[in-house]
């Protein structure tokens, strides 16, 4: 009797962590870009800032990578976010509306050469050739931001009601070529 009371409070104690709860999601980051029914990995964060404006670019290619494309290494296969921010650099706990964005794009399997992106397949953009493309609702929000880390999560919608989301958790990138 003495091992059954044991064995019944072992597994009543595993039921209770296996049924522990691990379906709220609402804190984890994937580094990821979702459109629609398609999923790209992100694996890089740069955060460039300018004049009027800041840079946050996500890719699917490695730091090193991107380091390397910028001094001259070609790159292909290339997934490139970029959204041009209309403040001067990026704020934790902020929410950025379409409206303080003046560029948005989604480029994928493009092409670095020569520090530029080129040859990409369009996902969605503030603006372009292909009305059903252009996102016409959504925001950005910085959640932590600082030296040495970064969290921010966005979700938009296309002009054909596709729902894109985001988010992208880690190390990032800084360059600062225009500001001294």
């Amino acid at each position: 009797m003495k091992h059954l009371k044991f064995y019944a409070i072992v597994l009543f104690a595993m039921l209770l962590t296996a049924c522990s709860s691990d379906d709220d999601n609402s804190d984890t980051y994937e580094n990821h870009i979702t459109v629609g029914e398609s999923v790209f990995e992100m694996h890089t964060a740069v955060v460039e800032p300018s004049l009027n404006s800041v840079f946050l670019s996500l890719a699917n290619s490695s730091e090193a990578e991107i380091v390397a494309a910028s001094d001259g290494t070609a790159l292909s296969n290339v997934d490139l976010f970029t959204a041009r921010i209309s403040y001067l650099d990026l704020t934790p706990g902020v929410t950025y509306e379409l409206s303080e964005i003046s560029n948005l794009e989604f480029m994928v399997n493009g092409s670095i050469v020569g520090g530029e992106f080129e040859n990409g397949i369009s996902q969605f953009y503030k603006s372009g050739s292909n009305a059903d493309l252009e996102v016409t609702q959504g925001t950005i929000t910085v959640t932590e931001y600082d030296v040495d880390f970064i969290r921010l999560s966005f979700a938009f919608t296309r002009a054909d009601g596709v729902v894109i989301s985001g988010d992208y958790e880690g190390s990032f990138l800084y360059i600062n070529n225009n500001l001294n």
